[in-house]
């Protein structure tokens, strides 16, 4: 089924807005794990991975939590049967925040060869989009494998690319503009190798960042209904 982008995002915004204080409690904690992964990155040999699970399972908590309450409309409810979905939930969100930090392997191989990097962004956001609405299926216990749902996403996302991407951009918009000011004013940003100095500003992108997930999975969920919980209705 179609739908319109505006409507998408700003109803996920209104929705968000009435409901802020069951999403306060949504967040403190993946806000408190997206922190720790900062610190553990920084961990020798196992930081990459460490970090990985840290902002999985931070992505996850709030994915599932705020696409199940979208959803079955019930912040009561969200709770029950959930272990299964969060599961599956964090294994495909685990598998994709690895294979995007694995862009960090390219900083350490000779110049020449660091142009991949591009072509791995480029496939990491195909990809990124083409299972977007997998997420939501699985958060509401969607039947079928994951890899079914995966298969399932690739045929729900089909000629809905520009539209998604729309609805990513907006509701990232927050996370955009904060990282175009810091380049625009570059005395802002300190020192790459000074950890400490650069905290307080990577503290508060990874806020920008939780909010912009949290507004992301509501969208994601208005999405999918329309696509997939309507659409089948339809037929």
């Amino acid at each position: 089924m179609d739908f319109s982008v505006n409507t998408v995002v700003f109803d996920a915004l209104a929705f968000m807005r009435h409901n802020a204080a069951v999403f306060r409690k949504y967040v403190f904690l993946p806000v408190i794990l997206s922190l720790a992964s900062l610190f553990l990155i920084k961990i020798p040999v196992a930081g990459l991975g460490l970090s990985a699970v840290s902002n999985a399972l931070a992505l996850s908590l709030l994915g599932v939590s705020a696409s199940r309450f979208y959803l079955l409309g019930n912040a009561e409810k969200v709770a029950d049967g959930a272990n299964r979905p969060f599961a599956r939930f964090f294994f495909l969100t685990f598998t994709m925040t690895f294979l995007g930090n694995m862009s960090e392997v390219f900083t350490l191989l000779p110049p020449s060869l660091q142009g991949g990097v591009f072509l791995w962004m480029v496939l990491g956001l195909w990809i990124n989009l083409k299972t977007c609405l997998a997420f939501p299926a699985l958060a509401l216990d969607h039947p079928g494998s994951v890899w079914d749902n995966i298969v399932g996403s690739f045929n729900w996302t089909s000629g809905l690319a520009l539209k998604i991407i729309g609805s990513f951009l907006i509701c990232y918009s927050p996370v955009i503009f904060f990282t175009l000011m810091l380049m625009q004013v570059p005395d802002l940003m300190p020192d790459e190798n000074d950890f400490l100095h650069r905290l307080p500003q990577l503290a508060f992108s990874n806020i920008l960042i939780i909010f912009s997930m949290l507004w992301s999975s509501l969208a994601l969920a208005k999405i999918y209904q329309h696509v997939v919980i309507d659409g089948n209705k339809a037929t």
